[in-house]
C-alpha cells in the first residue's frame, strides 16, 4: 500500500513537472509564431529569407505536432488514473529488464 502511494506521488510529480515544461515550450512557440509572421513580410522583399522561412515553419511545425502527441499522453494517463500508470510501469520495466535481476516494484 505504501508503495503504491509512494508510485502515485513520484508519477503525479512527474506529470507535474511535465506539464510546466509543456506550457513553457507552448509559450516558446507562441513567440515563434511571431517571428515567421515577421519573416513571412520580409520574405517578399529577402528572397533568401524564404528558404530561412520554410525551414523555420517546418520545425515549428513539428514541435507543436510534438507538444500536442505530450498533451494527449498526459492527458490519457490523468483519465486512466494512477493505477493504469503505475501497470503500464510496472509492465515496462517487465519487459526491460530479465526475470531474476528485476527491480523490486514501487508501484
Amino acid at each position: 500500500m505504501a508503495a503504491a502511494l509512494i508510485g502515485e506521488a513520484l508519477i503525479s510529480a512527474s506529470i507535474e513537472v511535465l506539464c510546466d515544461r509543456v506550457t513553457s515550450a507552448e509559450t516558446t512557440l507562441l513567440i515563434l509564431f511571431a517571428v515567421l509572421n515577421d519573416a513571412e513580410e520580409k520574405e517578399i522583399v529577402n528572397p533568401a529569407v524564404r528558404e530561412w522561412l520554410n525551414e523555420l515553419k517546418h520545425a515549428v511545425f513539428d514541435a507543436e505536432d510534438l507538444l500536442d502527441e505530450i498533451d494527449t499522453e498526459a492527458l490519457r494517463y490523468k483519465l486512466e488514473g494512477t493505477d493504469q500508470i503505475c501497470s503500464h510501469v510496472a509492465s515496462l520495466k517487465s519487459s526491460s529488464f530479465p526475470t531474476e535481476s528485476q527491480p523490486s516494484s514501487v508501484c
